[in-house]
């Protein structure tokens, strides 16, 4: 009768172990352990996007090659001409604010998601798109951003800028 008590205890035990880890998150899985902007893979290239009311107007925005716009950037990810169409739309279209100071103070637009990239998105995250502010480009911080239009001349190919808008794509 011992015996049986004995197992008891240490199945409760266990179980009550098990339960204990799995309400404070300590088990671990790949769902569980992997951010949900990983799904998408990183932004590899860049499109031109139109909204469709101008002829000739085009927007240059961060894209992954097979995923379209669905990609993301953090810190020391995406591809140069990716992280530089981002940092050129906040440079043109948040010109006066902090993030635009700090793209300007970590070198520009200069093709690297560094320090002053991160810190860029996630002051506009937090203080102008609404956006949860983590410092990650993904589609929710994309779709919330102005983008520069530019104007393509067709007849001698040269390129304007237009304005700052948030277009529907």
């Amino acid at each position: 009768m011992q015996g049986v008590r004995t197992t008891r205890r240490a199945r409760f035990a266990m179980l009550g172990a098990a339960a204990l880890l799995f309400a404070t998150g300590l088990t671990a899985g790949p769902v569980m352990t992997t951010p949900a902007h990983a799904a998408y893979g990183p932004c590899n290239t860049t499109v031109k996007r139109t909204d469709g009311l101008a002829v000739n107007n085009y927007y240059r925005v961060p894209a992954r090659t097979g995923n379209g716009l669905s990609c993301y950037m953090q810190w020391q990810t995406g591809s140069a001409n990716a992280v530089t169409a981002l940092q050129q739309a906040i440079l043109r279209c948040y010109s006066s604010t902090p993030a635009a100071s700090r793209i300007r103070s970590s070198g520009g637009a200069d093709d690297v998601y560094g320090d002053g990239t991160v810190s860029a998105v996630r002051w506009l995250q937090a203080n102008r798109l609404g956006v949860s502010a983590d410092g990650v480009y993904g589609p929710d911080t994309r779709a919330a951003m102005l983008w520069p239009d530019y104007w393509r001349d067709p007849s001698d190919g040269g390129v304007e800028f237009v304005a700052c808008y948030n277009p529907p794509f």
